[in-house]
């Protein structure tokens, strides 16, 4: 566990339970701070205005608001958090939009722990000190 990493806020949008467990589980594992869990687009919009996270993990296939759908407000309303798509969909127009919304990475489903935490490093890497 990275001490450093306890300074790091995430926040989960996703609506299938076990996905965001396992996500929680490997963050925290890391030291990572994870400060909501929300299971669809319009609740996590209204937890990232609230918390203000450094980092989003945002599913793409949700129920009420997409991740895709929300993501353009999100870059708008928190724009210092880095958003990273949680997705199993890998066509290239589901790429292509996120990437023009200004996504600034993928955690390809299915994912495993080191895939996470390494994609999670990078962002990390990049964030304002």
């Amino acid at each position: 566990m990275n001490p450093n990493n306890q300074n790091i806020s995430i926040l989960l949008v996703d609506d299938n339970d076990v996905t965001r467990e396992v996500l929680r589980v490997v963050l925290r594992s890391e030291g990572y701070h994870v400060v909501g869990e929300a299971t669809d687009g319009g609740a996590g919009l209204e937890m990232a205005l609230k918390l203000k996270p450094n980092i989003i993990l945002l599913d793409v296939v949700m129920p009420k608001v997409s991740g895709l759908e929300i993501l353009p407000r999100l870059k708008e309303l928190v724009p210092d958090s880095r958003v990273l798509l949680v997705t199993g969909n890998k066509d290239q127009e589901t790429v292509t939009e996120a990437v023009r919304a200004g996504i600034h990475g993928f955690i390809l489903k299915p994912f495993n722990a080191q895939k996470i935490l390494d994609t999670v490093a990078g962002i990390v890497a990049k964030l304002p000190k």
